[in-house]
């Protein structure tokens, strides 16, 4: 078994956020109001990067397989 490892940065997990907030717009499931959803984004952002460990001064990337 071949095990692949990729790098994971804290831009990553922003994205990824930015992305499920995309997506919930989309399904109705939140109002497109950018005074309201970048706070849920950045909620789900600390939540990856508390997951993960990433902090964006200290340790902006890791990498896992």
């Amino acid at each position: 078994i071949m095990a692949i490892q990729k790098t994971i940065t804290y831009d990553d997990t922003r994205d990824c956020a930015i992305r499920i907030i995309d997506k919930l717009i989309d399904l109705g499931l939140l109002k497109d109001d950018d005074n309201h959803y970048f706070d849920i984004q950045d909620t789900i952002q600390d939540e990856y990067n508390s997951l993960l460990g990433l902090d964006i001064d200290d340790n902006f990337k890791i990498n896992v397989l």
